[in-house]
């Protein structure tokens, strides 16, 4: 082999090392891009169980309010939104019907 082959061969493995190290560190960028992008991800899944909460204990507190408007005791409209499916965890994920009402009054009226 003449000394042109050895450096022409040479510079074809250089090339090669520095087209791996290239590709190394592009893998690395994107495995950085995609950790942040799952993060983000996440953290708008989690704000958006936390408005869908807040739009359901929001609902929850009117229908509750409404029924003690009708005249019901807060017994009594425990049962009514028990009736509804899964409705026993509600109360305790979307405030105690009691604590609501300590200091609502009735509407006149209503």
């Amino acid at each position: 082999m003449d000394v042109w082959a050895i450096i022409a061969a040479l510079s074809a493995v250089l090339g090669n090392l520095i087209a791996i190290v290239v590709a190394l560190t592009s893998l690395r960028r994107a495995d950085k891009a995609l950790e942040q992008a799952q993060e983000i991800a996440r953290e708008a899944r989690d704000a958006h169980y936390r408005i869908e909460g807040a739009a359901s204990a929001i609902a929850w507190r009117e229908q509750v309010v409404g029924l003690h408007d009708r005249g019901l005791t807060p017994e009594q409209i425990r049962r009514i939104m028990e009736l509804e499916d899964e409705g026993e965890g509600y109360e305790e994920g979307n405030g105690r019907i009691d604590d609501i009402l300590r200091d609502v009054p009735r509407r006149q009226g209503g």
